[in-house]
C-alpha cells in the first residue's frame, strides 16, 4: 500500500520530460497562493512528495516526530550534508570573483552555500516546481534560479561562466540528455573554465540505458520514462563523453578523497574535473 501511495504521489508531481520530478504546473501555482507565513512548510511538504528529495523517512532518528518536525529535521540534515560537500569539495575550487552554475541544483541547498563565497551563482534545474521551492527556501541577491531549457539558459552569457558544478545528477541522465548538458556547459564556460561533475560509477545492480530501452514490459517502459533511474556507466565511458565536448585535462578521483565522513556509502562515487579548451 505504501509503495502504491508513493507512486501516486510521484506521478502527481511529474512534469512532461523524463526525470522531471516536481515539474507539474500546479506546484508553483499552489506556492503562489499560500500565505507567506505558511509558505515554508508547504515547500517542505511538496519536496517530500518527490523520490528525489526527503528520501529517508524510515530512518530511526526521525521516529516519533510529528510531520512538521520530521520535515524540519530533514531540512537541517540537508544543510549539514551540503556544508560538508561545499567545504570538502568546492571551497578550494572556487574564487570570490567566480561566476558559477550549479547544474541540477534541486531545492538550492548547495547553490545558496556557494553564493556566499563567489560573485554570482545560477541554480539550474529542469523542474519548474523545484525551482519555485528553491526561490522560497534559498533566496540571495547574487543567486538566480533558472530552468535548464533554452529560454532559461539564454539568460546566462555564453562564455561568461568560470565554473560549472553538478552534484547527484548525471547518473540520472540518458546519453542524449547528458550530451545536451555537456554542450550547454561548454557553451557557457569561458575558455579555461572548469567543469566539476559528481559521478556515481557503474553499479552491478544498475542497468545500462540500452538494457532499460530493451525492456518492453509495461513496468520497464514506465520506469524508464517516469522513474528515478540510474544509468550504469564506467569512468572510461564518462571520460570519453566529456572529452567529446572539447574538454581537456580530464581527471576522475574517488569521492572519498574529498568527503571522508559522509554518512552514505560513497565507495563507488567519484569527482570528474575538466577544463574547457
Amino acid at each position: 500500500m505504501n509503495k502504491l501511495l508513493n507512486v501516486a504521489k510521484w506521478a502527481a508531481t511529474l512534469g512532461r520530460e523524463p526525470q522531471n520530478f516536481l515539474g507539474a504546473k500546479w506546484v508553483r501555482s499552489v506556492l503562489t497562493r499560500v500565505s507567506e507565513k505558511k509558505r515554508r512548510i508547504w515547500v517542505l511538504r511538496i519536496l517530500s512528495l518527490s523520490p528525489h528529495y526527503f528520501i529517508d523517512p524510515e530512518n530511526p532518528k526521525y521516529a516519533g516526530l510529528s510531520n512538521k518536525k520530521y520535515l524540519e529535521a530533514v531540512f537541517d540534515s540537508y544543510i549539514e550534508s551540503r556544508k560538508e560537500i561545499y567545504e570538502g569539495l568546492l571551497a578550494s575550487q572556487l574564487d570570490k570573483d567566480d561566476v558559477v552554475i550549479d547544474y541540477g541544483c534541486g531545492p538550492g541547498f548547495l547553490a545558496k552555500l556557494i553564493s556566499g563565497n563567489v560573485k554570482k551563482v545560477y541554480g539550474c534545474d529542469i523542474s519548474e516546481g523545484v525551482l519555485a521551492c528553491a526561490e522560497i527556501l534559498h533566496s540571495a541577491s547574487n543567486l538566480s534560479f533558472i530552468r535548464g531549457d533554452d529560454n532559461g539558459l539564454s539568460t546566462i552569457p555564453d562564455g561568461g561562466v568560470d565554473v560549472v558544478f553538478s552534484y547527484a545528477m548525471v547518473q540520472h541522465l540518458s546519453d542524449g540528455i547528458l550530451h545536451c548538458v555537456l554542450h550547454n556547459c561548454h557553451t557557457k564556460l569561458r575558455s579555461g573554465g572548469r567543469l566539476i561533475l559528481h559521478l556515481q560509477l557503474e553499479d552491478p545492480e544498475w542497468r545500462t540505458e540500452e538494457e532499460w530501452r530493451s525492456d518492453t514490459s509495461m513496468r520497464g517502459r514506465l520506469k524508464l520514462k517516469y522513474g528515478l533511474n540510474c544509468f550504469a556507466r564506467t569512468a572510461e565511458m564518462y571520460k570519453a563523453i566529456v572529452e567529446s565536448h572539447e574538454f581537456r585535462d580530464i581527471e576522475i578521483d574517488p569521492l572519498v578523497n574529498f568527503l571522508h565522513d559522509d554518512p552514505y556509502d560513497i565507495s563507488s562515487q567519484a569527482i570528474l574535473t575538466a577544463i574547457k579548451q
